[in-house]
């Protein structure tokens, strides 16, 4: 198989390991099944699975924090499950956990006007996979595709399970309209439900035993930023938090998203001019897309979290899984997350905040305090109340 790399929004080296080792009940599918599947054979697979499955739609073929939650609830079901998407690091770590896929095409990952045609063609896919697979339900995953899903013919039960904020009220407007077709509308986390005008709040967990503590390295102070390289994910209000930490050594593991175009390229590049700068010169690193985070992880004392409006934050409770105190903004997910004795919070945005926080995080390590935090959270909790929510 091919590498695959997490902070690229990619499956991440535990959670492959979990695919291939779990056990016989969380992964249902026998390969021919999904060979079927992807062979464009859907009565054939829907037989060999045993079922009507669960079909699991995800417009995008990218491995971030949402498509993660996907493959954890879909192995876990306890019943047929399969997945749409399109090929793609989402389509390959489903493979590897033995979850069929129906491959769609790739469309236009822009939520607007403008993208109407493209995600009238993706739901006109998702019709056709629907009528060769005839599933029991239709879990429409993060925003587009629930947005397809309200463009499908009456028949198959649909749960809308939403990721992110709306990036517009018209946008909004939309997804609410979408969700008076959905039997269930599910959201990660109440700010998210609140930006939809309320929905079922079902947080995402984490596979304990593939994050266990590790021991805490020794000095200098070292903070960790995980995760892709986007402008909204504020890796630059990392590298200002750092400049006003001076005795600070600050990672940066993670790629762009759209990585080789040149407005990914440009905000990487932007990030790279500031850290050779004299006040940060020497004290940041920026590793790139990483194969196995937890290693990172370790190497820290703290984990940084700079997203303004961030929707859940999967990368908080790892890093607290494996004894790491959070510093985050006081904002979306990481509010639901973040305890006082698990890490510090501070205002969106605010550099000097974030020093005085990351400070207070520093001085008191507390690996057993994040740790118990993260165990509120397991993955088997999560997936068995999703399973129960969709029945």
């Amino acid at each position: 198989m091919a590498s695959i790399f997490w902070s690229r929004t990619s499956a991440s080296a535990p959670e492959r390991k979990a695919a291939f080792n779990a056990p016989p009940r969380a992964v249902w599918a026998r390969s021919e099944a999904g060979a079927l599947l992807d062979r464009g054979m859907g009565r054939d697979a829907t037989r060999a699975m045993g079922g009507r499955p669960v079909l699991f739609v995800s417009y995008s073929g990218v491995l971030g924090g949402a498509e993660r939650v996907l493959l954890d609830c879909a192995t876990r079901l306890g019943r047929p499950a399969l997945l749409a998407c399109p090929d793609g690091p989402l389509a390959e770590a489903a493979r590897a956990a033995a979850l069929p896929v129906a491959p769609l095409r790739e469309h236009s990952p822009r939520l607007r006007a403008a993208a109407a045609g493209a995600l009238a063609g993706f739901a006109y896919e998702v019709a056709r996979v629907v009528r060769r697979t005839r599933p029991a339900v239709v879990a429409a995953w993060s925003a587009r595709a629930v947005l397809a899903s309200a463009l499908l013919p009456s028949g198959p039960k649909v749960v809308a399970v939403h990721h992110d904020f709306p990036p517009s009220r018209p946008v909004a407007a939309a997804l609410r309209g979408a969700n008076r077709r959905a039997a269930r509308v599910i959201a990660t986390s109440g700010a998210v439900a609140r930006s939809l005008g309320g929905a079922v709040v079902l947080a995402p967990g984490i596979d304990l035993d593939a994050w266990r503590p590790a021991p805490l390295p020794a000095s200098p102070p070292r903070a960790l930023v995980l995760g892709a390289l986007v402008p909204w994910k504020r890796a630059d209000l990392a590298l200002e938090i750092a400049a006003r930490v001076p005795e600070l050594r600050l990672t940066i593991a993670g790629a762009p998203l759209d990585h080789g175009s040149p407005r990914g390229g440009a905000f990487e590049a932007r990030l790279r001019r500031r850290a050779a700068e004299p006040d940060l010169r020497g004290r940041v690193e920026l590793a790139g897309a990483l194969d196995d985070p937890r290693e990172a992880i370790a190497a820290a004392h703290v984990l940084l979290h700079c997203a303004d409006a961030e929707p859940w934050g999967l990368v908080l409770l790892e890093a607290l899984a494996r004894g790491r105190k959070v510093v985050a903004p006081a904002a979306g997910g990481p509010l639901e997350i973040v305890t006082p004795d698990a890490g510090r919070l501070y205002g969106p945005g605010d550099a000097e905040a974030g020093a005085a926080a990351l400070r207070e995080a520093l001085a008191a390590p507390d690996p057993a305090a994040a740790r118990r935090r993260a165990e509120a959270f397991p993955v088997e909790a999560s997936a068995a109340r999703f399973a129960e929510a969709i029945a």
